[in-house]
């Protein structure tokens, strides 16, 4: 009997690793990165806020009688930017297929956790991408030039920005030699609370924030790498439409083939910042990890997605 490649497993299985695997950096990143799913249409979503009400607490003189200015009240539009992606056609010989064996759910399942992982991959680096370029919009938000290896003395120091809003930072991210530079940083350090208390715990300091590790692309600057320090919600990721599969026999050469497609889009919004119209629709990661395509919206840095450390 030839195996089948079902998609339905394909389907269900791709869902459930993405489901384990969003699930697992959403708790590991206290909330800065968030998952969900809704039925969106169009390219571009502009959600409508409150601006930020400057001074809007005083002192009030009570022996006064004099008419006050009003605080006008106004909103601000953010554009969350839609993307759309696909795994292409994949192909292989039903006789290579058959070789693993008569049971064509757990080969459905094999196939179907590949494509989870690589959708889930491919949302998260899109995702750095466009925070690391919304972080870049405002210089003040930017600490170091590339050029010094990552230390605990500088994540400190990329909390300035936040200044008493600091504790707002609930997460970084950062890839794996730049952690490497940290955990070497703790290392020359010999206080309990840093080299010996971390070496003997298994861990390594990080101000008290769990550090989210990815070799992303989306990190990469004109010089040296980003570490981001991301706040509650800094990352919003939400699946616009059902995920499509397609599977069919292929005819016409010498062996049948079987084929296997699959689509989908999402959209992205980083807190505070908004996609400019004038950038366009489905961007490339290039377009999208542009600072010049966004914009701040959000009058005060502390309500923002957080700051950025760019380290060697």
């Amino acid at each position: 009997m030839a195996l089948k490649i079902d998609d339905a497993i394909v389907h269900t299985t791709a869902t459930e690793t993405i489901m384990q695997n969003t699930e697992a950096f959403t708790s590991g990143t206290n909330g800065a990165i968030v998952v969900s799913t809704e039925n969106i249409m169009g390219d571009l979503q502009s959600t409508s806020m409150l601006s930020e009400i400057a001074n809007l607490v005083g002192r009030r003189d009570i022996s006064a009688d004099t008419a006050l200015t009003a605080k006008l009240i106004s909103s601000r539009d953010e554009n969350n930017i839609k993307m759309f992606w696909g795994t292409g056609s994949i192909e292989f010989p039903l006789v290579d297929a058959s070789r693993y064996g008569s049971d064509a759910g757990a080969f459905s399942a094999a196939i179907g956790e590949q494509i989870g992982k690589g959708i889930v991959a491919y949302m998260l680096n899109q995702a750095v991408t466009a925070t690391r370029a919304s972080i870049e919009v405002n210089a003040t938000s930017v600490t170091g030039d590339g050029t010094a290896s990552a230390t605990h003395a500088l994540l400190n120091a990329s909390l300035k920005p936040f200044g008493d809003a600091r504790d707002s930072v609930v997460a970084w991210v950062m890839k794996g030699s730049t952690y490497a530079d940290l955990v070497d940083s703790g290392l020359g350090i010999t206080t309990d609370n840093v080299a010996g208390g971390a070496v003997a715990t298994g861990s390594v300091g990080t101000l008290g924030r769990p550090v989210y590790m990815t070799d992303s692309d989306g990190l990469d600057m004109t010089t040296g790498v980003a570490i981001m320090g991301i706040t509650a919600g800094a990352i919003s990721v939400v699946e616009t439409a059902t995920r499509q599969f397609l599977n069919e026999v292929v005819g016409g050469n010498d062996n049948l083939k079987y084929r296997i497609q699959g689509e989908g889009e999402f959209m992205l919004n980083v807190k505070g910042f908004s996609w400019k119209t004038a950038s366009g629709v489905n961007p490339t990661s290039a377009n999208l990890g542009t600072a010049a395509n966004w914009e701040q919206k959000a009058s005060d840095i502390k309500s923002t997605a957080g700051v950025l450390l760019n380290v060697a």
